[in-house]
């Protein structure tokens, strides 16, 4: 009798759950970690069956009802579904360990950016949920790319999205100290000096006397006619902490910033973000922005 060795060996491929609530019920999940709450259900139903396509979208949980695991629960999804890559980034370092923690409770996949600051294969391949913070993804030197050259990602959620989006306007901020750098300090009061001594004499002196509260915009006139002055000042300081992460993002938008000028620090920022400079998140298939329920999400 002959035998059909092939039908012995063959194994039956497991099917994927993309409903995030069936798939919950999959995950290898630690003794401590008991079954979904009601408002936790609730949001994953809405999503799953009438939002899962949209680009954007805001998830509201009062602090405490579980919105990290919802957020997990979502990535994997789309992982699931071989919609990846998919990014969870957290307002600051510090929760990224809570999210792993998280993660690891509930049997969630999961990587990590190592201490060589490289991008994990098993993001890239959309495997696992990548957690991480948000000055990794937004700023002039990010890994994942600026402008043209940037890595493609699937989903990308914002965690705590209030504080991530303020991190994001910091990005683009110049903020040069005069403890920490004199004479670059120094060489914009002596650039714009006619100028702010035109508009109150009397503030300029308090400036150059190092008043803390005293401040002073440099007009937009005369920031345009003085640009390449500014951009030689900020050049030959790029290296400088103060500067070298958001030069890349300044150098060739000058004229769409705005100067202020204190008795103790210069701040160089835009009149708008531009977010489009951030493809891995302005490009991706789905951006999530979580948010407690007590927030104005007007400005999201």
């Amino acid at each position: 009798m002959a035998i059909d060795f092939k039908k012995k060996l063959s194994v039956k491929t497991i099917e994927r759950k993309t409903d995030p609530i069936e798939l919950y019920s999959t995950l290898d999940r630690k003794s401590v970690a008991g079954p979904l709450r009601p408002a936790q259900e609730e949001v994953l139903k809405d999503w799953y069956t009438t939002r899962r396509t949209d680009k954007d979208l805001i998830v509201k949980l009062h602090t405490g009802e579980g919105k990290t695991l919802v957020g997990l629960l979502m990535l994997q999804s789309f992982l699931n579904s071989k919609d990846g890559p998919c990014l969870y980034v957290c307002p600051n370092i510090y929760l990224v360990k809570q999210v792993c923690s998280e993660a690891d409770k509930f049997g969630i996949p999961y990587c990590v950016i190592d201490s060589n600051n490289s991008i994990p294969n098993d993001f890239l391949s959309g495997s696992k949920i990548l957690i991480t913070y948000v000055q990794k993804v937004f700023n002039g030197r990010s890994k994942f790319g600026t402008d043209n050259n940037y890595i493609r990602v699937g989903t990308v959620l914002l965690d705590d999205s209030h504080a991530c989006i303020d991190t994001i306007k910091n990005a683009f901020t110049i903020t040069i100290k005069k403890k920490e750098n004199s004479e670059a300090y120094q060489k914009f009061l002596t650039l714009f000096t006619d100028d702010l001594e035109e508009q109150g004499e009397g503030s300029f002196l308090d400036i150059q006397n190092g008043d803390y509260d005293t401040f002073m915009v440099v007009p937009y006139w005369s920031w345009n006619k003085k640009q390449s002055e500014v951009l030689k000042i900020l050049s030959k300081i790029q290296a400088d902490k103060q500067v070298y992460f958001t030069w890349p993002l300044i150098r060739d938008n000058i004229r769409n910033y705005c100067c202020y000028i204190s008795g103790t620090k210069i701040e160089i920022s835009p009149y708008n973000i531009n977010i489009d400079t951030f493809g891995s998140f302005s490009n991706a298939k789905h951006r999530v922005l979580m948010s407690a329920t007590t927030q104005d999400d007007f400005f999201l």
